[in-house]
């Protein structure tokens, strides 16, 4: 069953379901500043926006509320076995409950499978145009694992994905560890996009059809 659980502290509340049991629409919460936002739903989807909402999303937004189209989608991958899934909900699901806790000014996401526990925590400071992903990842096997952590945005830098696709110019600047992404169609609001980690980025690539064939599901 799914369990929306509103916690006892009025401060937060807690979303459990599974690939059988979810929401019949998806349930969106924003986290924003006064220049800088990100939607993020109960399945981790959702989208972000620099300045305006509707004039510069930085990444892509679907208005289909039943089937919650991320752009923002991160995947592991086990190096010595070849298994991939991700942390969204409802990309790549696996058997087991997802968890995700909505509080102010965050969102937390839960999930245990493959002897992994994976923990994501997002967030926008008060102050600074960034979202902030923190990945927790807990081995529970007596074994050394090695992952792979990919991801994956659907970049638009401006108001329509159909306008700008084919029109963003995507570098990897290796010294200072950033890809930066560059709407080369107008001005406008979008300026640049940046993506970084605190782990090396060791490739990248801005060929979608050949991103998803790599990654889907056999």
């Amino acid at each position: 069953m799914v369990l929306v659980d509103f916690q006892t502290s009025g401060k937060e509340y807690i979303i459990k379901q599974n690939k059988n049991k979810t929401l019949p629409k998806a349930w969106s919460n924003v986290l924003a500043n006064e220049k800088f936002g990100t939607i993020i739903t109960n399945n981790m989807g959702g989208f972000t926006y620099s300045k305006n909402s509707r004039l510069n999303r930085l990444t892509a937004w679907a208005n289909t509320p039943n089937n919650d189209i991320p752009s923002e989608i991160i995947y592991l991958k086990d190096l010595e076995n070849k298994k991939a899934w991700t942390l969204n909900a409802n990309v790549m699901p696996d058997d087991e409950d997802y968890y995700m806790t909505f509080g102010f000014g965050y969102a937390k996401g839960y999930h245990a499978s493959l002897g992994i526990i994976q923990e994501t925590e997002s967030f926008v400071p008060k102050d600074d145009k960034v979202k902030i992903n923190v990945i927790r990842l807990k081995n529970t096997t007596d074994k050394k694992r090695k992952l792979k952590l990919i991801y994956y945005v659907k970049p638009v830098l401006g108001e329509d994905e159909i306008k700008t696709n084919g029109y963003i110019d995507l570098k990897l600047d290796e010294e200072k560890n950033v890809i930066i992404a560059k709407n080369i169609y107008q001005d406008g609001l979008a300026g640049n996009l940046y993506i970084s980690s605190n782990q090396k980025i060791i490739s990248y690539t801005g060929n979608n059809l050949s991103f998803v064939r790599k990654r889907k599901p056999k």
